[in-house]
């Protein structure tokens, strides 16, 4: 997502400088906050255990604004602190003397992992990572934990925009934070900072933000919830059908306080798996409800043809009108075999519940409506008919 700030002079490392970035006479040179987050972020993959927390803002007679100090910790001790000068006209990518002393193999290469495919950083972190920041910047803009060295300026304002628009979010999120903080000092008045953004980022989840939604969401979110749960009925009266109880079998999932099951910007609910189908309850940036569905490659090797298609069929008919454009499609073509597999292997997980249903004693809908008692003053011809 930074790529754009790692692609100039990452080959400039003046070695002539052995404090670089460790002296506020001697910061790191970058173009932005948001490159500096970046940076910091880099600097972490260096070896594990590497943390960071902001300091705050400080004045230098070399340069004309603020610098910023992080201080890095390493598996709990302080390791070092760092000076970042983000006003620079240019990215100047550098690894400070201690983290090159912590691992001597490691050069500025580290610059290049965002965005390619075996980052090791998934979107997940990616989204504590920003969470933290707009946190962080949202109490900074409203004189919460007030520092006389940390300022609210443009910049600030322009990082905090743009940590929100990565993610989608708007004023709503600035709002929940004030309201938990308040809330947060109510049960701990001493909490400090770094207390209450932890405590922020473990509890936060998409549907908080319903709160400030106007009553129509509102609305239109409880007809979601009732067209899930008529979908999910639906998918339990199909299985008890199926012969095989592998296929009987689904697990119901609530997400509601994990941030690792969640991707950026959306943030599931409740989730059905089954061998065949998976099925979402999703909450989005604005506290809107939505519904997204995948379909094994397979299901017609699994289902009768008439059962696979009555449960896409009545996927839209318990979402007609206003609701149909909040139904989305994962995927036609899942392996949802596999995922329902890798799931069963972590049936620990308390907000996982595994489900079997017992087989209807009828082998066919033939035979239950062959067992029917029908009304005596029906002819045969129309009991024929109604056995069809």
């Amino acid at each position: 997502m930074f790529k754009s700030f790692f692609n100039r002079n990452k080959d400039r490392e003046p070695s002539h400088i052995p404090d670089i970035g460790l002296t506020k006479a001697n910061p790191i040179l970058l173009s932005s906050i948001p490159a500096s987050y970046s940076y910091l972020d880099a600097l972490c993959t260096v070896s594990k255990g590497l943390s960071y927390e902001r300091i705050g803002s400080l004045q230098s007679e070399k340069f004309a604004k603020l610098l910023d100090k992080y201080t890095f910790v390493l598996n709990n001790k302080k390791f070092c602190d760092i000076f970042i000068y983000p006003y620079h006209n240019e990215d100047n990518f550098i690894i400070p003397a201690p983290f090159k002393n912590l691992t001597p193999d490691a050069d500025n290469n580290i610059f290049n992992f965002i965005g390619q495919e075996d980052n090791k950083v998934s979107e997940e972190n990616d989204l504590i990572n920003y969470l933290v920041r707009i946190v962080d910047l949202t109490l900074i803009k409203n004189g919460e934990y007030s520092d006389q060295d940390v300022l609210w300026t443009v910049d600030k304002k322009e990082a905090l925009n743009y940590f929100k628009q990565q993610l989608g979010y708007e004023d709503e999120l600035e709002r929940l934070i004030l309201l938990e903080l308040k809330t947060a000092k109510q049960d701990f008045y001493s909490i400090t900072k770094q207390e209450f953004i932890l405590k922020f980022i473990s509890n936060f989840h998409n549907k908080k933000l319903t709160q400030f939604a106007p009553d129509f969401i509102l609305e239109r979110n409880e007809k979601i919830i009732s067209a899930y749960n008529s979908i999910i009925e639906t998918v339990n009266r199909m299985q008890a059908w199926l012969d095989d109880v592998n296929l009987r079998k689904r697990m119901e999932i609530s997400t509601m306080g994990d941030l690792n099951n969640n991707k950026l910007g959306l943030f599931t609910i409740n989730q059905c798996v089954t061998p065949f189908f998976v099925i979402r309850l999703i909450c989005d940036v604005f506290g809107r409800f939505r519904l997204n569905y995948s379909v094994d490659a397979r299901i017609l090797d699994m289902l009768p043809a008439g059962m696979a298609s009555t449960l896409l069929c009545r996927i839209y008919q318990f979402t007609p009108g206003e609701l149909e454009v909040f139904v989305g499609i994962d995927s036609l073509n899942m392996d949802c075999i596999s995922y329902f597999k890798s799931l069963m292997e972590d049936d620990e997980n308390v907000s996982y519940s595994i489900l079997e249903v017992e087989r209807h004693k009828e082998k066919s809908y033939s035979d239950m409506f062959n067992n029917l008692d029908f009304r005596d003053d029906l002819d045969d011809e129309t009991i024929k008919w109604l056995k069809r």
